[in-house]
C-alpha cells in the first residue's frame, strides 16, 4: 500500500479570528523549546503539529506532538472543554495500574499569547495513526483478529514503533509547505500525517505487536461533570443517550461496542438513515437497536425524555408502527464474515454482554476483561 503524505481537507480560514485559532508557521518556537516541523492533525477544537524538543537530546523524546487549542476555550468564562484537566489527572494516575501505558500522555502545557488571545498548548506524546486509518491498511479495512483483542477503549491512537524514520524518513521525504508571514490573511497548510513513518519493515510481520494508547480528550466529560448532554458520534451514540436519559460513565460500552464492530469488520452495527435520501431519523435508529438487542426496559423509558417515550415507544419497549427488521444477528456471517462459527459466536457475545440496553445491566470494565474474546483475566471461580 502506498503511503499518503498529505491530507487536503482542512479547517478553513474562517476559523483564524480573535478567540478562534492560532496562527502557526513552520519553524515557530514555543515556550522557548519547541520547534514546529510539520502539521500532522487538526479538530474542532484544536490544530496539532510535530515538533522538536529543543531540550531533548534522547531520539525517543525528541519529537513530540503539540496541540494548539483555540483561544476561547479556556477564556475566563464558561469554558466549554476540559482536556487539560482530564490529561492532567491521568498523568498524575497510579503509574501502576495496568491501563496507564494506554493512554496518550500529557507531557507539558503552557499559554501562548498570539493575535487571536490566549491559547491553552498541550505537549504530548507523539502517536502513529488512529485505528480508523490503520484499518486502511489491511484487506478491506479488516483489522486482523489477533490486533482487534488487544482493542479495549475507542479515541484509539496507534503507538510509535521507530522513532528514527522520523529523522530519516518523513522530515527528508515529506515536504515542507511554504508559507508567508507577511501575509494579511493566514493560509492553512496542508495536513502531513505520519502514517507510515512509526514503523519500520520488519514491523509489517509482527503486527500484532503493535500497542494502542487512548487520545483526544477534546469533548470527553467528567462522570459528575458533563461537557454537554448530547455525547457521542451519533450513529454510535447509547439507548440512554438517544432518548435523553441520564448518563454515566457506563455509557461508553455501548460506544465502545459499536465502534470495535466497526473497526473490525469495516461494518456499521446502527445507522438511523432511511431512504430515499440517505437522512437520519431517531426513530430508524431506535428500531435498529431493538431488532438486535430486544425491547427497551420501561426502567430506562421512564427516566428519559417522555415526549420522545410517547411518540415512539409503545407499551412493550418497541417502536410504534414498525414491523421486526428481520436482521441476521450479530454472530452471523452477514455481520462478521470470514469467521469461523466460534469466533463469531464469541465475539457477538462479547459485544452483547457490552452492549446491554439498560446501563445498569452493563458489566465491570473487570469483568469484561474476563469476557473469553479477550481473555486478559482469569475468569471467576464462581
Amino acid at each position: 500500500m502506498s503511503c499518503k503524505l498529505t491530507v487536503d481537507i482542512e479547517e478553513g480560514t474562517q476559523v483564524y479570528r480573535l478567540g478562534g485559532f492560532h496562527p502557526v508557521y513552520i519553524g515557530d518556537v514555543f515556550n522557548d523549546r519547541y520547534k514546529v516541523l510539520n502539521r500532522i492533525g487538526y479538530g474542532v477544537y484544536s490544530t496539532v503539529w510535530l515538533v522538536e524538543d529543543l531540550e531533548s537530546t534522547q531520539l525517543e523524546n525528541k519529537y513530540r506532538a503539540l496541540k494548539i487549542l483555540r483561544a476561547d476555550c479556556y477564556d475566563g468564562k464558561d469554558a466549554p472543554i476540559f482536556e487539560r484537566e482530564i490529561l492532567t489527572h491521568f498523568r498524575n494516575g497510579d503509574r501502576e495500574q495496568l491501563g496507564y501505558k494506554h493512554v496518550c500522555h500529557l507531557l507539558d502545557d503552557f499559554e501562548h499569547r498570539g493575535p487571536n488571545g490566549t491559547h491553552v498548548c498541550l505537549v504530548l506524546e507523539l502517536m502513529g495513526e488512529t485505528l480508523l486509518s490503520f484499518g486502511t491498511w489491511f484487506l478491506e479495512c479488516r483489522i486482523p483478529n489477533s490486533v482487534m483483542r488487544n482493542i479495549k477503549p475507542d479515541n484509539i491512537f496507534v503507538k510509535f514503533r521507530d522513532y528514527s524514520l522520523i529523522e530519516s524518513g518523513y522530515l527528508v521525504e515529506v515536504a515542507i509547505p511554504q508559507q508567508d508571514k507577511s501575509e494579511e490573511q493566514y493560509s492553512v497548510i496542508p495536513l502531513s500525517p505520519l502514517y507510515c513513518y512509526y514503523f519500520n519493515e520488519a514491523d509489517k510481520t509482527r503486527v500484532a505487536e503493535f500497542d494502542i494508547a487512548l487520545g483526544d480528550w477534546g469533548v470527553s466529560s467528567w462522570a459528575d461533570q458533563h461537557l454537554t448532554e448530547l455525547i457521542q458520534p451519533v450513529a454510535l451514540r447509547s439507548p440512554e443517550v438517544l432518548i435523553q436519559a441520564p448518563w454515566g460513565a457506563r455509557t461508553d460500552w455501548w460506544n465502545l461496542g459499536s465502534i470495535i464492530l466497526e473497526l473490525f469488520q469495516a461494518v456499521r452495527m446502527f445507522s438511523g438513515l432511511v431512504p430515499p435520501d440517505g437522512h437520519y431519523e431517531l426513530k430508524e435508529h431506535l428500531a435498529e437497536i431493538v431488532d438486535l438487542s430486544g425491547p427497551f426496559p420501561r426502567e430506562l423509558l421512564e427516566q428519559g425524555n417522555q415526549d420522545i417515550v410517547r411518540d415512539l415507544f409503545d407499551e412493550d419497549g418497541r417502536i410504534k408502527d414498525y414491523p421486526p427488521m428481520g436482521r441476521p444477528g450479530l454472530s452471523s456471517e452477514e455481520f462478521l464474515s470470514g469467521l469461523d462459527q466460534s469466533v463469531r459466536v464469541e465475539f457477538a457475545s462479547f459485544l452483547h454482554t457490552m452492549m446491554k440496553i439498560n446501563p445498569k445491566d452493563r458489566i465491570s470494565a473487570e469483568d469484561l476483561l474476563r469476557h473469553p474474546w479477550l481473555g486478559a483475566l482469569p475468569p471467576n471461580d464462581d
